[in-house]
């Protein structure tokens, strides 16, 4: 919803053309509800790089998301891990790449968007700041405080 919020270049731009690739990927193909556009994202040949077929000009990573995964599916399959192991795995690099984002982005649009009532990335980013866990706390730009009534 607010890509501005997300660590600035690369990410913004990533964002978009994902965004637009995902959009046009959809729009070619029938499905009737989530779980038939996960099987669609599933069927997708991870043989070939996309960089082969697009060149190095598209940064999107819907097709790396594919890859992940199929890879993550071969868990439980090839390695025998249960379900609560691989889910233990995807919400520990969900939660560092989640503090990673909230901490790369401008402050300035953090204290934007808990003028709106903020967002998950907004709220993470302020209790990173309370604990002081944040380089721009460290660099002194930002000072938070919690106060509870």
């Amino acid at each position: 919803m607010y890509p501005f919020t997300l660590p600035n270049g690369i990410g913004q731009i990533r964002f978009q053309d994902t965004f637009a690739e995902a959009t046009e990927f959809f729009k070619e193909r029938k499905y009737k509800d989530e779980k038939e556009a996960c099987e669609l994202l599933l069927g997708v040949s991870t043989d070939i790089s996309p960089s082969d077929v697009k060149g190095h000009i598209c940064k999107s990573v819907l097709f790396d998301a594919c890859k992940l995964a199929k890879d993550l599916n071969k868990l439980e399959t090839k390695e025998g891990w249960d379900g609560w192991k691989k889910w233990d795995l995807i919400t520990h690099v969900w939660v560092e790449m989640l503090c990673y984002a909230a901490g790369h982005c401008q402050w300035t649009d953090h204290a934007q968007q808990l003028r709106r009532g903020g967002e998950l990335l907004t709220h993470v980013w302020l209790l990173m700041a309370h604990f002081g866990i944040t380089e721009q706390v460290q660099e002194g730009h930002v000072r938070a405080r919690l106060i509870i009534e």
